[in-house]
């Protein structure tokens, strides 16, 4: 009996983690796209515009959602060796502790909705 449910509970464990690891690559693919489409709106907005202080604020959005962009992009990478290492049956130190990532993609998730909601009433105000 006790082969039958040896690691039956670690296994459990990081089946679930791998779960969220993977669901956690889809929440931050999400907000990538949407902050393309924040960019793309930002670069309309400019275009269209020649008053020196939107300028000046756009750009400060710009290098926002730029930096938003590369924080996305590590913190995939981190989450993706993470899952990389569930998926070979989490042997050796884990590359990354699971709690803290999901506190960075919870922060990652309220900072771009920050983000985005200040930039939309950006536009709104100066449209």
């Amino acid at each position: 009996m006790n082969n039958l449910f040896s690691g039956g509970r670690n296994n459990l464990i990081s089946e679930d983690q791998a779960l969220a690891c993977a669901t956690w690559l889809k929440i931050l693919q999400a907000l990538r796209t949407d902050n393309a489409q924040l960019i793309r709106q930002l670069a309309d907005a400019v275009n269209n515009s020649a008053d020196r202080g939107f300028i000046e604020e756009a750009e400060a959005f710009q290098l926002k959602m730029l930096s938003r962009e590369e924080a996305i992009v590590l913190l995939r990478h981190e989450i993706k060796e993470q899952l990389a290492w569930l998926e070979n049956n989490a042997h050796g130190p884990s590359p990354h502790d699971h709690s803290s990532l999901k506190e960075d993609v919870t922060k990652m998730v309220m900072d771009y909705e920050n983000l985005k909601t200040s930039f939309l009433k950006f536009l709104s105000i100066n449209s």
